[in-house]
């Protein structure tokens, strides 16, 4: 039975298989589905099966063709490999930490979560200096917690 684009849509890349793996065991399905996909309908859909950091990097990348999602696709893996991201490192310590104790430790329930631009001070700068302060937002975020939090 010919696979159907549900099939697709539901489809994972798995831990310890490369991104071109994944991608060529992707497309051989692809191929078989009725009616036949076109190319652009394919590199859409195989972007929204990835797992959400190689969805962040790609989801604003519109390759021509499948073959250029694959090379897009094969240096963030070695991005990844090499370090080259930093919030990954952090992201796959925790996750160490967690699979080491067995169970995440349960938390407070956070009450509300916010978050607000914090504007910098432009450098104070003489007179004469033609130089223009860039004006970029921080963000800063606060948790707050019930006051009374009940127990479960």
């Amino acid at each position: 039975m010919a696979p159907n684009r549900t099939q697709l849509q539901n489809m994972s890349k798995r831990d310890h298989e490369s991104f071109k793996e994944y991608a060529q065991r992707w497309r051989d399905l692809a191929a078989q589905v009725a009616p036949p996909m076109v190319e652009r309908e394919m590199i859409t859909m195989i972007v929204d099966t990835l797992p959400m950091f190689y969805y962040e990097k790609l989801v604003g990348y519109m390759p021509s063709s499948f073959a250029d999602l694959v090379f897009a696709s094969e240096r963030i893996e070695v991005g990844l490999k090499r370090g080259k991201f930093d919030y990954v490192a952090r992201v796959s310590m925790s996750n160490r930490s967690f699979r080491a104790s067995g169970a995440k430790k349960k938390e407070g329930d956070a009450h509300a979560v916010t978050s607000a631009p914090t504007w910098l001070k432009p450098q104070q700068t003489p007179h004469n200096a033609y130089q223009y302060a860039q004006h970029q937002p921080r963000f800063s975020a606060s948790v707050e917690y019930p006051s009374n939090p009940t127990l479960i």
